[in-house]
């Protein structure tokens, strides 16, 4: 108990920002059209001194405001008692709201990296650490409707070169004449090399809908399919899935462990975000459903954090990365480190805390809005 009530553990000051940096040029996700990508930012500092950061995506909620009201009741706590917080939190508030989920999975995750660094260990080590590297995952191909064939095929042949072998690629789902022709020449140019993967980003509301592309690319080898429809649509993965023979990936907009109990009986592929569905404690909770239905698991980008979970749970088959190159995901603006591939393997390092280093000076610059709380 001596760690536990050491009062160097207790908080003296958390911030809170929200950033808003714009994209070299607009992408769509499914059928979202994005311009800027939009995180919010939590660090959480100690009478010690040692700070505990987390980051996600704002997603068109609240989740800013909902931090702003979360953040002053931390103030005086004490940063290893995680769990007190969470559920005391919880009784006060609506779980329902992905605001307040998102918000809470930030002060968890800025929990977690404090008591990592607390105990001088990186997260997976923390957690019972599995392995030191785990499989990387690009995702390549934005805004293809706009740019020649030719130009993504090369951009997935780099990535092959890197030792790469499953790709992820976005389709608009609208039309599914175009993306079926898409998706066949892409799997015949280059299956051989990699496996590809496909996400519809919510395309479709009904099975028809769904089943008139997915039919058609039903025979092209795809890992996965992932988000087919909206995330409280989760009964309809189901029976999507048993009419198709390519897996279907969902679940990294749940809300709560209720709705990952019900999902990972209807997909192959459970998605898990520790940022969006209740941090890191929850992400291991869904991760021990998903293994206990036999089912792999797959990460919500976020690779610094991800990795850690990745290594420290066999359910995981990988995690995935936005490159930088692709213009389309400009958070390492914000970071002090990201984490090394090689041969096509995120590699893992001794760093102690949870991966997510903020460089809050950065931060600060970018931030639209603030808060200072102490």
């Amino acid at each position: 108990m001596q760690i536990v009530m050491d009062r160097g553990a207790i908080i003296r000051r958390v911030e809170i920002a929200s950033c808003s940096l714009p994209l070299e040029r607009p992408v769509y996700l499914g059928t979202v059209p994005v311009t800027t990508r939009d995180y919010v930012c939590l660090r959480v500092v100690t009478e010690s001194g040692l700070e505990g950061f987390a980051i996600g995506y704002k997603s068109g909620s609240q989740v800013f405001e909902s931090l702003q009201a979360l953040a002053p009741r931390l103030l005086g706590r004490n940063a290893l008692m995680r769990q007190e917080f969470n559920l005391e939190s919880e009784s006060l508030r609506v779980p329902a709201k992905a605001s307040y989920v998102r918000s809470s999975s930030l002060v968890d995750i800025a929990l977690w990296d404090l008591t990592a660094k607390t105990a001088g260990l990186p997260l997976y080590v923390l957690l019972g650490g599995f392995r030191r590297e785990v499989r990387s995952i690009p995702i390549l191909g934005f805004s293809y409707s706009n740019r020649p064939l030719e130009q993504i095929e090369e951009e997935i042949r780099q990535h092959r070169d890197q030792g790469e072998s499953l790709i992820k690629v976005m389709i608009k789902g609208t039309d599914a004449v175009a993306n079926s022709k898409y998706l066949q020449v892409l799997s015949s140019d280059l299956g051989d090399l990699v496996s590809f993967a496909v996400d519809a980003h919510w395309s479709w509301r009904t099975i028809s809908e769904a089943l008139e592309t997915c039919r058609r690319i039903d025979d092209c080898g795809l890992a996965f399919i992932e988000d087919p429809f909206l995330p409280q649509q989760w009964r309809l993965v189901g029976e999507l899935r048993s009419k198709l023979r390519t897996q279907i990936a969902v679940g990294e907009d749940i809300l709560d462990p209720y709705g990952y109990a019900d999902l990972v009986q209807n997909v192959d592929i459970l998605r898990v975000d520790a940022t969006a569905s209740g941090g890191i404690t929850a992400a291991m909770n869904a991760l021990a459903l998903a293994s206990a239905h036999g089912r792999q698991a797959l990460p919500h980008v976020f690779p610094y954090l991800h990795v850690h979970i990745a290594c420290a749970h066999p359910t995981i088959m990988g995690v995935e990365y936005i490159p930088e190159h692709t213009g389309t995901d400009p958070v390492r603006s914000l970071l002090r480190d990201f984490p090394t591939i090689k041969n096509g393997n995120f590699q893992m390092t001794d760093q102690p805390g949870v991966g997510c280093d903020l460089h809050w000076e950065a931060v600060e610059k970018s931030a639209s809005a603030s808060f200072v709380f102490e």
